[in-house]
């Protein structure tokens, strides 16, 4: 009867170690795939490259899981041009699109790396020239330009500040004083500052912390920055009032 028992049991803790395993392997594939299918997919991509891309001599990436879309994808970059790097997406045994056309084509990557050096040019300015040094600023092409942007831009080409492209910058940093005054200040010093280094960007905004409060500000102009009125503008955008475009938001005030 005891031998019976024990041997019931080791069944029973047989099946769960199995049930464990399989709940965890199904679970494994869920998020990371598995080597067959990857392998697969690899295969299969492969080929979809040197069918339709040969010519740009590419560096292909190992697929990876892409647990959203219950498929594979694979980063390729070329050797030789930095804009040219885009993504192929493999699902249900064969590969189903790829964004070379949006993001090589499209300049969408030349627009995004010019962004990374503008964004670090102008970090550097609100650095050294007025002291921040820990900032986080960014600068940002307008996305209603991507559309005109085959006729501006060229896949390499180097960057330059004076591009006839809208750009906008949102200063990031955490500030000592929170009040209107010291907002509208810190706003006239970086447009100063930036236009002395040849920046000129189409709209200004703004996250600051300070404190446990955030203030988030948008739509400022040039134009606004030069009328000499910014902190009333600013007051009025706060309560509500006026007819400019700015926008400004305060979190964790007190009252």
């Amino acid at each position: 009867m005891k031998n019976s028992k024990k041997i019931i049991l080791k069944i029973l803790a047989g099946v769960v170690a199995v049930v464990l395993i399989g709940g965890m392997i199904f679970v494994t594939n869920a998020f990371v795939g598995n080597p067959i299918s990857a392998m697969r997919a690899n295969k299969a991509i492969k080929q979809y490259v040197n069918q339709n891309y040969s010519y740009l001599d590419l560096e292909i990436e190992k697929a990876k899981y892409d647990f959203k879309n219950a498929g594979y994808m694979v980063k390729a970059e070329s050797k030789t041009s930095i804009d040219t790097k885009f993504t192929i997406y493999y699902s249900k045994g064969k590969v189903q699109r790829d964004d070379y056309e949006l993001f090589v084509l499209g300049k969408f990557n030349t627009l995004q790396r010019f962004s990374d050096e503008y964004s670090v040019i102008a970090k550097g300015i609100l650095a050294n020239d007025l002291g921040y040094a820990d900032n986080t600023t960014m600068v940002i092409y307008d996305k209603d330009e991507y559309e005109n942007a085959n006729d501006i831009l060229e896949l390499d080409m180097k960057f330059d500040k004076a591009l006839p492209i809208k750009t906008d910058v949102i200063i990031q940093l955490d500030i000592a004083d929170s009040s209107i005054e010291a907002i509208a200040k810190i706003f006239v010093d970086a447009h100063k500052a930036f236009e002395g280094n040849d920046c000129n960007f189409s709209t200004y905004g703004m996250f600051a912390e300070n404190d446990g409060i955030a203030v988030m500000v948008y739509g400022v102009t040039p134009a606004h920055i030069e009328s000499g009125d910014l902190a009333s503008l600013l007051e009025q955008a706060k309560n509500n009032e006026g007819a400019n475009s700015i926008g400004i938001h305060i979190k964790g005030a007190r009252k």
